[in-house]
């Protein structure tokens, strides 16, 4: 008897320290939770806040940077999400979380493109990492779901991966944002699911 209460009490102790771990290693808005407003510049001065979309059916914001081979390899499915998510009512916000970064050496310039822009795309910049760390982003593209609601307030309804193959577009067998955000244009709870998001880690100051 003895016994079993020592191995109940051990698993229960294990099951504690996991969800700790979990909570600990993501930070940032919660899902639920509501979004405190923002307003972001790019780097030729055209701001942009959140409130500005308060009629949408769905904001989206992606941390992304330029210089990311991850962000190459997605350009052009986000690119597509943001053109096609516009009729339905969904907002894209490329977010740069590391504007001081510059690029190794010319090949990288040459491999992932203009720093200014996201698959011809505005792309703005979070100079002081204050969005970065306020929604806690830890990797470059990583996807935050946003639901406006009344009063000019909103929820966090999606957080992480795009999908679930970085490397081959054609493969995609899980696209959880585009399905979150299908989901929220069509009036539907966005589907449950912790989808962590791979990439390059972003350097925070």
């Amino acid at each position: 008897m003895k016994k079993r209460i020592i191995l109940l009490s051990a698993l229960a102790l294990g099951l504690v320290l996991v969800g700790s771990l979990r909570a600990a290693a993501q930070t940032g808005y919660a899902i639920g939770t509501q979004v405190a407003p923002f307003t972001l510049k790019t780097t030729d001065g055209k701001s942009v806040s959140l409130a500005d979309f308060a009629s949408a059916k769905a904001v989206v914001v992606v941390f992304t940077n330029p210089y990311c081979p991850y962000t190459k390899l997605y350009e052009q499915r986000l690119a597509a999400l943001a053109s096609t998510g516009e009729p339905l009512g969904v907002r894209y916000l490329f977010v740069n979380p590391m504007p001081g970064e510059k690029p190794t050496n010319a090949q990288q310039v040459a491999a992932t493109g203009s720093a200014d822009a996201m698959g011809g795309l505005p792309l703005y910049n979070d100079d002081k990492q204050t969005l970065t760390k306020a929604f806690g982003a830890t990797k470059t593209p990583e996807a935050f779901v946003l639901q406006p609601a009344a009063g000019g307030q909103f929820s966090l309804r999606y957080r992480g991966a795009i999908d679930d193959n970085p490397q081959v577009a054609t493969d995609v067998r899980a696209a959880y944002l585009r399905l979150a955000v299908e989901a929220l244009s069509a009036g539907r709870a966005v589907p449950p699911g912790d989808h962590r998001a791979p990439g390059c880690m972003i350097k925070t100051f």
